[in-house]
């Protein structure tokens, strides 16, 4: 599992407005975040087409989340930037070259990457900003669901 930077830059501006709870501009996100405005302007548009945040154009214009932040899980966000979270196509990049991975038929793995893909989005779907913004300094075991773990 790969976590692109835009990615995690969107949790955290959503993160941010939920905070608020009020419209910030660009600016202000940027500037709590510590990013510059463009890449904040950037974020921002993927999140406003996925219908996460809203845009008031005008002087006293800014950004707000269109749902509370109960309502809105990592999933969403996370899928705001049309990334899975655990690709499909993992197993023809792992052949070599160009052609089809030669032990495709009949893979064992296969089901396992599905299953990995599946717990990481129903792990996602699981966890809600507010669930994040009031974790604050909380562990993860504390807030987080936990995974069985099998251990030999």
């Amino acid at each position: 599992m790969r976590v692109s930077k835009s990615e995690e830059y969107g949790l955290r501006l959503v993160m941010s407005l939920a905070v608020s709870g009020d419209q910030l501009t660009i600016r202000e996100l940027a500037e709590r975040e510590d990013l510059p405005d463009t890449t904040v302007a950037k974020i921002v548009g993927r999140l406003r087409r996925a219908g996460l945040v809203d845009a008031e154009r005008g002087r006293n214009g800014g950004y707000t989340l269109t749902r509370s932040a109960d309502e809105i899980s990592l999933a969403h966000v996370v899928n705001a930037f049309e990334a899975e979270v655990f690709s499909s196509d993992f197993c023809s990049t792992m052949s070599p070259g160009d052609g089809p991975c030669a032990k495709s038929a009949g893979c064992g793995l296969k089901p396992v990457w599905r299953g990995l893909r599946s717990v990481i989005g129903n792990f996602l779907d699981g966890i809600t900003v507010a669930d994040i913004v009031a974790g604050g300094g909380r562990s993860a075991e504390g807030l987080l669901p936990v995974v069985a773990t099998h251990k030999n």
